[in-house]
């Protein structure tokens, strides 16, 4: 029910998406390759053009988002009608380019202007460091001011880390070549291990017994949790274990090792679970007074536990430390679901919002901003319309991202 609409009459169900690539090829690549089997994309929820945005954000949001606004919205309806109630949307987009960046920031707002209350998640990959266009910082920019104004969360997503992380799992070999599709996998399965369906689990009293219940937890709730306050949206994912499809029949865990390993991860403000410094410790848990430690303070986090066995206390012990968060005040919501992911035994996923998920945005400042006042390629952008206002603005917008979260690590 979260993913798919209601089964036609010869129970194929109907995926809840709206594609959107501006060049036509993306999409019907696509289509054509789909099996007609258990699901399949609506037609009619199909939206392209003939050609790309030309890796500008101005093409995409100027003009792209005018001309295509309402083809965009009628595929929008086509998914929205046949459900009955819609409480979150996800919508996945690319930053380098023009037509992910500028468009899919359309897109959230059109989303918003139709579905109102709704909850509204970016997923938002970020370009390599290194450039993948010359004008990527500007639109990367572009991006993440508009969302911060459109939308109730972003996940952030590190090509340059997913890359780091699908090249340890290629034999030596094969490290230098990291394709497109296996860094997207890896991101998809950090995203579908949150999404899928988990359950809070709790204590009821019946009379003179104790009743365990499971309540779902829906996706509205975890982002109600993770965004306290809206100067902090920007979140990221963790994953364990991450093995290749080879090793997974060796691979054996337990729920302790699962919440040592995350946890540190996320005190480190790492998606690896290697060259992990263990002398990053909550300061409860140090054994040297007054000693200084550049732990990645916590806001808050939701933590999921799929497979075998009770993940309670093991887990839970890890992330309930109160000095890993903002002010000593605990703020991580638990979900379990006894089903496997991926055919591991045991899987355990971090959707974060902390203080260290705002770092790069002073590195993107510092580099777009050289850029602007060299008026470097700004012409691309004055061609749609889009002058030097618009970028004060987004420079502004994230500036004061950057502050908030600096004073995350300050207080």
């Amino acid at each position: 029910k979260r993913f798919f609409s209601t089964s036609t009459g010869d129970g194929v169900k109907i995926a809840n998406a709206v594609l959107v690539d501006m060049e036509s090829k993306v999409i019907s690549k696509i289509m054509s390759q789909q099996q007609m089997g258990s699901w399949f994309y609506n037609p009619r929820a199909c939206v392209s053009a003939k050609q790309g945005s030309g890796n500008n954000w101005a093409n995409g949001y100027c003009n792209y988002g005018v001309t295509m606004e309402e083809n965009i919205v009628d595929a929008v309806k086509a998914i929205s009608d046949q459900i009955a109630s819609i409480s979150t949307v996800l919508i996945l987009m690319s930053s380098a380019g023009g037509t992910g960046s500028g468009l899919g920031c359309k897109i959230t707002e059109i989303v918003r202007d139709v579905m109102p209350g709704a909850v509204v998640i970016n997923q938002v990959v970020l370009p390599f460091s290194h450039g993948e266009v010359a004008v990527q910082s500007y639109n990367l920019v572009l991006t993440l001011s508009s969302l911060y104004q459109n939308s109730d969360s972003i996940i952030l997503s590190h090509n340059d880390q997913y890359q780091t992380l699908a090249r340890r799992l290629l034999p030596a070999r094969s490290r230098d070549s990291v394709s497109f599709s296996e860094i997207n996998a890896l991101i998809s399965a950090h995203t579908a291990g949150l999404l899928l369906p988990s359950y809070a689990l709790s204590t009821e009293d019946e009379g003179e017994e104790e009743k365990v219940t499971s309540q779902l937890i829906e996706l509205d709730q975890v982002i109600g949790h993770l965004v306290p306050h809206p100067g902090y949206k920007l979140l990221t994912s963790r994953m364990m274990p991450v093995v290749s499809d080879y090793s997974r029949e060796f691979t054996n865990t337990s729920w302790e090792m699962l919440g040592k390993y995350s946890r540190q991860m996320l005190l480190q403000d790492s998606i690896l679970d290697e060259k992990l410094l263990w002398s990053i410790k909550p300061r409860s848990e140090l054994h040297t007074a007054n000693k200084r430690v550049s732990l990645n303070t916590s806001i808050s986090n939701f933590v999921v536990c799929r497979g075998t066995g009770s993940p309670v206390p093991e887990v839970q012990d890890k992330f309930t430390v109160s000095d890993m968060y903002k002010r000593e005040k605990t703020r991580c919501l638990f979900g379990y679901c006894a089903e496997s992911f991926e055919k591991l035994d045991k899987s355990l996923f971090v959707l974060s919002n902390a203080e260290k998920n705002g770092n790069f945005l002073e590195q993107l400042i510092r580099e777009s901003w050289t850029k602007f006042q060299a008026k470097a390629f700004l012409y691309q952008y004055e061609n749609f319309g889009l002058g030097s206002d618009w970028f004060n603005d987004s420079f502004n917008i994230l500036q004061k991202v950057e502050q908030d979260y600096h004073y995350v690590s300050n207080t």
